[in-house]
């Protein structure tokens, strides 16, 4: 997983070593880019896995629009939380919607 966010975020550098230590069979790699812009791109091995920010992005992007330390820090806590409920192989780990496909368009007009 590549987070590209502002340098100003705080951030566990260690992260990748406290998910393994959490699911020894998981291999998790965290990378940490820089750069100047007002949100935070998510991407996993080379797919877009969203935006943090106020400002919405592309429809074609999944959009958490908080400020950039709390929605960093809460994506963190569900990473560290699948991580400790032994994802990808624990059933239901993910609530009843993650067996559903995603619709951001919907989501959207359900908050906007």
């Amino acid at each position: 997983m590549k987070f590209s966010l502002p340098s100003y975020i705080e951030r566990d550098e260690n992260l990748s070593i406290k998910i393994s230590d959490l699911s020894p069979s998981l291999y998790f790699g965290i990378e940490f880019k820089t750069h100047n812009l007002d949100n935070i791109t998510v991407t996993n091995i080379g797919e877009s896995g969203g935006i943090i920010g106020i400002d919405a992005p592309a429809n074609s992007e999944v959009w958490v629009p908080l400020d950039l330390q709390t929605g960093f820090d809460i994506l963190i806590e569900e990473v560290i939380a699948l991580a400790s409920a032994g994802y990808p192989a624990c059933a239901g780990c993910g609530g009843s919607d993650a067996e559903t496909s995603w619709d951001e368009l919907a989501i959207r007009e359900l908050y906007y």
